[in-house]
């Protein structure tokens, strides 16, 4: 199973956790399909993983969180930053694991 966690608030719960981002099932399904369209061209499965990526969590205040310094001063002031921001941050890392696990991916979507 793939697993990249990010920090999400969860509103019922009032707490920022952390989310796996493969467990948003329209994103996965996304990726299987970009798995198995794009595999033998990893450019190609990069960008389309950056257009999924950045349509279902770029932006939207339910994928948005508030970053701020512990010890607060003028200088440092809050930031927001969604999900698709806090995936850019290691991008080249993360698409190499979802391109290694692509095997994975085309698998489980032949067993359906």
């Amino acid at each position: 199973m793939l697993e990249w966690n990010v920090y999400v608030e969860d509103i019922n719960g009032r707490e920022i956790k952390a989310f796996n981002i493969f467990d948003h099932g329209r994103f996965l399904a996304d990726t299987k399909k970009n798995a198995k369209k794009n595999i033998h061209d990893y450019e190609a499965f990069k960008e389309q993983l950056r257009r999924d990526a950045m349509y279902y969590f770029w932006s939207k205040a339910e994928w948005e969180i508030i970053l701020s310094a512990w010890i607060q001063s003028e200088r440092t002031k809050p930031i927001k930053i969604d999900v698709f921001d806090q995936v850019k941050l290691n991008w080249d890392a993360f698409c190499k694991y979802v391109w290694d696990n692509g095997a994975e991916l085309r698998r489980r979507e032949k067993k359906k």
